[in-house]
Parts: C-alpha cells; sequence; structure tokens
C-alpha cells in the first residue's frame, strides 16, 4: 500500500518536531509520502496556531525539503485551516490556500466565551467547554453538538475542503457521555444529515488517531459506527494521525486499515501532486 499522513504539525505550530525530523521519522516507517498541515493563522493568534511572521518560513521549509528528500518520499504542502460557524474560512485563509496541495478543513471553535475569548470543543480542560456551552448556548449541550455538525456541514457545501478533519472532534470531551449519548435519535441525525451533504462534494473524510495518540480518547475520529454510515454512502477515506511528534506519525495506522477492511471498505485515497489515486486495502503487507 501507499503509506502516507496528510495530517501533521510542527514546531511551526503546536508539535514538538521540526519538519526535517518528521520527513526523517516518516522515511523511517517506509511511507511513501507526508504531508505537513500546520494549523492555519486566526485573528488572535494562539500558541497552537501558525504565526503570521511565520507563515512564509513555513512554505520556504517545506518546499526545500520536497527538493531534498525527492527520492526517497514525496513531500506535499498542506495547512489545517479553521471553519468559524456562521463565518467560514478567512478571506486570509482562503488566499493562503492558493499556494498549498491540499488542506484540511476543521471545525474546532464554537463560540466566545462572555471575556470575548474564543472556546474550542477539544480543549483539553473540559472546565472551559462546559463553561463555553453555558456561555454559548445557555447551557445547552444539545445544541452545541448539533451547531458542531452545523458548521461541518456549511464548510463541505460552501467549501468543499479537500480532507475534512477529526469528524467527530465533538466527541473528544464526552467522557462518561457529560455532553450526549451517541446512541440518541437527535444526535444520529445530526450525523446522517451532514454526511448526506459531504457525500454530494468531493471531500474525503480522514480517519484520525490523534485523540488515541494523545491519550485523549481511546478510539478513532469519527467513531465506528459513522465509519459504517460513510461506506455506506461512498464518501471517500484517508487515514492519517494528525501527528505532533515524529513518534506518532504511523500511530495505530495497522490497527485502523484493520478495522476499515473489517467494516467492509475496499479502497483509501490519497494524494500525489497529480491529485487524489486510490488503491485497494490490504491488511496482508
Amino acid at each position: 500500500m501507499h503509506l502516507n499522513n496528510l495530517h501533521t504539525h510542527t514546531i511551526f505550530c503546536d508539535g514538538k518536531n521540526t519538519p526535517e525530523e518528521m520527513v526523517l521519522g516518516a522515511i523511517n516507517h517506509n511511507f511513501n509520502s507526508l504531508g505537513f498541515s500546520s494549523h492555519g493563522p486566526v485573528e488572535k493568534e494562539t500558541y497552537w496556531n501558525i504565526k503570521r511572521d511565520k507563515i512564509e518560513e513555513y512554505i520556504e521549509v517545506i518546499n526545500s525539503l520536497k527538493v531534498k528528500y525527492m527520492d526517497k518520499i514525496e513531500i506535499l504542502l498542506g495547512m489545517e485551516l479553521e471553519y468559524f460557524p456562521g463565518i467560514g474560512f478567512t478571506d486570509e485563509c482562503m488566499e493562503l490556500s492558493k499556494r498549498f496541495d491540499y488542506y484540511i478543513g476543521s471545525v474546532h471553535y464554537l463560540g466566545t466565551l462572555n471575556n470575548g475569548e474564543l472556546w474550542a470543543v477539544d480543549d483539553f480542560d473540559i472546565d472551559v467547554v462546559m463553561r463555553g456551552i453555558n456561555e454559548s448556548f445557555q447551557g445547552n449541550s444539545k445544541k452545541a453538538v448539533e451547531t458542531y455538525y452545523e458548521a461541518l456541514t456549511e464548510m463541505a457545501e460552501k467549501y468543499q475542503p479537500p480532507i475534512i478533519g477529526h469528524f467527530d472532534l465533538i466527541k473528544k470531551n464526552n467522557k462518561d457521555n457529560i455532553l450526549f449519548d451517541e446512541s440518541e435519535d437527535w444526535y444520529i441525525r445530526a450525523v446522517e444529515n451532514c454526511l448526506n451533504i459531504i457525500k454530494k462534494t468531493s471531500s474525503a473524510i480522514e480517519i484520525n488517531t490523534g485523540g488515541i495518540a494523545r491519550k485523549s480518547i481511546k478510539d478513532q475520529y469519527p467513531s465506528t459506527f459513522i465509519l459504517e454510515m460513510i461506506k455506506d454512502r461512498n464518501i471517500p477515506i484517508i487515514v492519517s494521525s494528525d501527528a505532533h511528534n515524529r513518534d506518532d506519525i504511523a500511530c495505530k495506522f495497522d490497527d485502523m486499515f484493520k478495522l476499515l477492511y473489517d467494516i467492509g471498505f475496499e479502497n483509501l485515497v490519497y494524494l500525489t501532486k497529480h491529485g487524489w489515486e486510490k488503491q485497494k486495502i490490504n491488511i496482508n503487507e
């Protein structure tokens, strides 16, 4: 199989390794290609988004690695761009995207706190998430979750990003069903409505093992029952690890290939400089 990972982060945002260290890690894992997807710029800079004064350097470094390692691995330049509910991608990010080989469209932020600070659904502090739901949605977690999936739907319909990142990220802080129950009818409807739009687009959905790598959750994004829905709709999929260090570049990839094969998926897609390619899932390699 063509081994690749299009969702990786480096010291240009909140990753732990340099881009070259990530490349060497990918080569060590016998990868055929590797994509870089630094968190894109946001209006108010955070510790985990790329700083504006580092964007040109980021592009230059990745492009230089393309040349340096062209005989060993294909390098792709990308970025993970932030979609804001009801607003969209910023004009700045859309202009930047024209310079990339691809981009990942993700929803992290659902609103602002009363003090004006943005809050993210995947914040490492559950108290921040609960405060966000209380202040943005009057404590209505169902409304917050529905807003999350409405934002994903809106993003897919309006922009058709090449890749939709960590589809059900909203579950990261849902330990012991503190926010919702995935088996509830309203939740399943929200997922189905979103997938029904995505299937009409050119977007691929990533199977993301980043939550496992960082010990935030025990399973992949999206949940297995959602993968079954994705299969039924013939939406293209990729496997990535949302790697924030080189040791996690191939986190649980073999397990994911086996899981997808057992569900009944026959193919994955992967990106090259010439566009998307399809490959059969082979769990015997």
